[in-house]
């Protein structure tokens, strides 16, 4: 291979360019609606196990102990925001988390099994029956 051929394999080509500017464009439209596209939450969904453990609305503001086996966990809702303030697991990432109030985000302590959900004001139904 020359000299010049092999120099040409390792430019850019305006496709690449183009390709690369269209993904990071669309990468900011996406963070974008992330980021400012949520409606705020009305209720807060609780899983254990992957089962639902009680739905909270954040309009009334209290402390909640959730008991799985074993393992202790409490969030608050304040002020429209839900938060976990304690977990009986050893890294604690779910209380570093913060506070939560956008419809979509969760909160998750993965050794404790225990999920909060931020959903919006409407009943979600899987199925309507007739």
């Amino acid at each position: 291979m020359s000299e010049k051929a092999a120099k040409q394999d390792r430019m850019f080509r305006p496709a690449d360019i183009i390709l690369a500017i269209g993904l990071i464009v669309i990468g900011f439209v996406m963070s974008f609606f992330l980021a400012f596209g949520s409606d705020d939450g009305a209720r807060v969904k609780v899983l254990t196990a992957g089962d639902l453990y009680g739905t909270y609305s954040l309009d009334q503001d209290q402390t909640v102990t959730v008991r799985r086996g074993s393992h202790v966990n409490e969030f608050e809702i304040k002020d429209g925001a839900v938060r976990m303030v304690h977990a009986d697991c050893r890294n604690h990432d779910c209380i570093q988390q913060g506070a939560i109030t956008k419809t979509g985000e969760t909160i998750v302590c993965l050794p404790n099994k225990v999920v909060l959900e931020v959903t919006g004001g409407e009943e979600e139904f899987d199925v309507i029956a007739q």
